[in-house]
């Protein structure tokens, strides 16, 4: 499933000026995003573009392949707290650095009202002082990348489906000469269902389309995939969120107060 960095980088340009490939992913996908119409990228693929460690090793290896890194987002899904990824999104997690016993010196904000939000659209949910979510935290991420480019995708994979197991086979098509995707599908734990319904099918379906092989280099080590540290945050934006958070103690219900402050 996976490329060496090395590999994908010569592959990528050696694709990219095939007309005859491009022709083929073409006319497959149908629809050529925009952001891709003019030169391959280094694409990190997420419901919401945000700064955690996850993000920020993808800043810090994407300029290894040589392309303009991108984070591609679909707001248009749906915000649920029984996902986890979507669930520490809303309850942020910062780590300090290691603690006694070489434990994980963290500390936790929720930020979300969830009972309020579960089940909305990422573009309808707001932050416990009503800042709209996703702002939030694109102004966390621009803090730390103000270079950093971000698309949100939302219409195209609408267009493309609007399902994941109907999408993601024209998604990965994109990443046969327009780009490479730097990610990791789990064979384990929470995401090992969506790797096993979803992704390898939609990687065998476009290799017997098109003949190759998806353009996906691995993330974060294969050892330390699974790692929650991942999902994370610096210790520097918690200063940001405690005061954000703490501005609401007067106007939180009082029994969401007591869950998110005691």
């Amino acid at each position: 499933m996976y490329l060496e960095m090395e590999e994908a980088r010569q592959v990528i340009r050696r694709r990219w000026h095939d007309l005859q490939i491009r022709r083929k992913v073409r006319d497959y996908v149908g629809e050529i995003p925009p952001f891709l119409q003019h030169g391959p990228r280094a694409v990190l693929a997420r419901q919401l573009a945000t700064p955690n460690f996850e993000f920020l090793h993808f800043s810090e290896m994407a300029p290894r392949s040589g392309l303009r890194p991108i984070v591609i987002e679909y707001t248009g899904d749906k915000f649920c707290s029984k996902n986890r990824d979507k669930l520490l999104l809303g309850k942020m997690i910062f780590f300090r650095g290691k603690g006694r016993n070489n434990g994980n010196d963290i500390s936790s904000h929720r930020i979300v009202d969830f009972n309020k939000y579960d089940g909305k659209r990422f573009g309808r949910v707001k932050t416990l002082w009503e800042e709209n979510f996703i702002d939030f935290h694109h102004r966390l991420l621009f803090q730390n990348s103000p270079g950093m480019a971000t698309t949100d995708v939302t219409e195209w994979l609408s267009r493309m489906g609007g399902h994941p197991k109907l999408f993601w086979p024209r998604l990965l098509g994109l990443f046969i000469c327009h780009g490479i995707l730097f990610d990791n599908f789990h064979g384990e734990g929470h995401e090992s269902e969506f790797t096993r319904r979803i992704i390898r099918p939609a990687i065998r379906h476009t290799e017997e389309r098109l003949g190759l092989k998806p353009l996906i280099v691995r993330l974060v080590p294969l050892e330390k995939e699974v790692e929650a540290y991942w999902s994370w945050y610096p210790e520097r934006f918690e200063e940001e969120v405690r005061y954000l958070t703490k501005q609401q103690r007067n106007v939180i219900p009082k029994k969401l107060n007591e869950q998110l402050f005691s």
